[in-house]
């Protein structure tokens, strides 16, 4: 965390109270949601020469490798007086996470609170719904219904991924984990043996169109819902998935406003850009995932979200372990920690841009959300161009599909949509395609979009993001060997 230097006391002048706001530890003894430590910074000095020192550290010239992940230097800060003790500086609050020199800060305020708002007209319009959800839950409970009946005894069908971990969309594929209770039939020996009975289960569920059995690394049946409009994978056994989509989504409960939103804006960025598909030598919408995780643990001086994977928030803190791997986090949740993190969303992703392009090191460290220190690359890491470290299965590289050439299309993607979000002429633009006269700046200052225009301006930022060079073309990884169901001899009780 940056500190502020320490400053000598002037004889004659009143002491000044600067209060900065701490992490979350523990649940208070007071039954309430959470507290924060004060650390408290005592400085004698009148607080315009304070407001004067803070300026002069944001804008001093540090050499990149000793700049705050993040943040650059300082943020900018609005301070609030203690009415009750004369003029004594009360409190620091982070209001951006830029350098007051940065350039994204000369952007015309109205401009930023537009692309703001186009982010959030895009989740709005394509965030999974609760109508949606329930219908999916719906769903579920009948096929575990009609899988029981087939197989005479009970089956469990979980949700996980995108559907249930707090980013998912409209459009996005409904996974789900089958397991057996309390034991497995003596027929269920081995994951190939139950995909191949579901898969002929399947055939008489009138829901479950289109139904396939797909011979992968991981066996699964594919198959689409007949009323509603998705396509849905089933899967043996699929714990630390499950596990994964639970700290996801625990990690959506501490910002619910902005985390959910960012997500669904990274993962239809790197779509659109080329950059979000594994099966073509890039990465999963669950790598970016972690990406944008990691970079909110990381903004200084006060990170939006803790690491819940650390055993320092919990004294007991029990090791759960789920297929010899450690998948306890912390249940405890306080969305107030990151509202002392006021920056916008647009704040944030032009944030995470610069941050992977241009300051994180891609060739000692690791990508991952399990603790706020620095991870250095294993040896057996080190011919990856990047990686980033599944959080619990911590020996999976999430990137290993990437070589050379995707990565450095992945870091011009980001260098040359960080332009494209700090360029003062794309709203301008946009605008000129409505009929406004951009030539009128004060007209352009009145200009308020609605809903609609707002989303055809992310649509529009999106499209603006993709680069006139095409992804380094790779062939379609696909391992996998579908079969029918027509096709398929094994029985359940062979």
């Amino acid at each position: 965390m940056f500190q502020i230097p320490p400053i000598v006391a002037h004889p004659q002048l009143p002491l000044r109270k600067m209060s900065s706001i701490g992490s979350p530890t523990k649940a208070s003894l007071n039954g309430s949601s959470g507290y924060y430590d004060e650390e408290e910074v005592m400085v004698a000095m009148p607080e315009r020469a304070l407001i004067e020192c803070i300026v002069n550290l944001a804008v001093s010239k540090r050499p990149p490798h000793l700049r705050p992940p993040a943040a650059f230097c300082l943020p900018l800060v609005s301070m609030s007086n203690d009415r009750s003790n004369g003029h004594a500086l009360r409190q620091m609050v982070v209001t951006s996470v830029f350098d007051v020199l940065h350039p994204y800060v000369s952007l015309i305020p109205s401009c930023r609170d537009d692309m703001a708002n186009a982010m959030h007209a895009y989740y709005s319009k394509n965030s999974i719904e609760q109508e949606q959800l329930e219908q999916v839950h719906r769903f579920a409970l009948e096929m575990q219904v009609h899988l029981s009946a087939c197989f005479g005894c009970r089956v469990i069908l979980d949700i996980y991924g995108s559907t249930r971990n707090g980013f998912g969309t409209r459009f996005c594929d409904v996974d789900m984990s089958l397991s057996f209770y309390p034991t497995p039939p003596m027929w269920a020996t081995n994951a190939d043996r139950v995909m191949r009975a579901v898969a002929k289960a399947l055939v008489d569920f009138p829901k479950a169109v289109d139904e396939r059995y797909v011979n992968a690394k991981v066996p699964i049946v594919r198959f689409r819902s007949s009323d509603m409009d998705l396509e849905a994978d089933i899967s043996y056994c699929n714990d630390l998935a499950i596990h994964n989509t639970k700290l996801l989504h625990q990690y959506c409960k501490w910002d619910p406003h902005r985390l959910p939103t960012l997500g669904v804006w990274v993962k239809a960025w790197a779509k659109r850009c080329g950059i979000g598909e594994a099966s073509r030598g890039s990465l999963s919408s669950y790598a970016w995932i972690v990406m944008l995780i990691h970079y909110l643990q990381q903004i200084e001086p006060l990170s939006m979200i803790p690491c819940l994977q650390e055993s320092t928030h919990d004294g007991r803190a029990d090791p759960i372990y789920v297929q010899n791997y450690n998948v306890y986090f912390w249940k405890f949740v306080d969305p107030s920690r990151s509202r002392n993190c006021r920056a916008t969303v647009l704040d944030l992703f032009v944030g995470f841009l610069e941050y992977y392009s241009s300051y994180f090191d891609y060739v000692d460290h690791v990508i991952q959300i399990a603790s706020k220190s620095i991870k250095f690359k294993p040896e057996r890491w080190l011919k990856f161009p990047m990686c980033i470290s599944d959080p619990f299965e911590t020996d999976h590289n999430l990137a290993q599909g990437v070589d050379v050439p995707m990565f450095n299309y992945i870091r011009s993607c980001m260098k040359h949509s960080y332009h494209v979000f700090t360029d003062r002429e794309v709203r301008t633009s946009f605008l000129s395609r409505y009929g406004t006269d951009v030539d009128d700046y004060s007209s352009m200052l009145r200009y308020r979009m609605d809903e609609d225009t707002a989303a055809d301006f992310a649509e529009y930022l999106l499209d603006k993001c993709v680069m006139v060079e095409r992804a380094p073309h790779r062939q379609f990884r696909d391992r996998s060997m579908s079969q029918s169901t027509s096709t398929s001899n094994t029985s359940i009780g062979s």
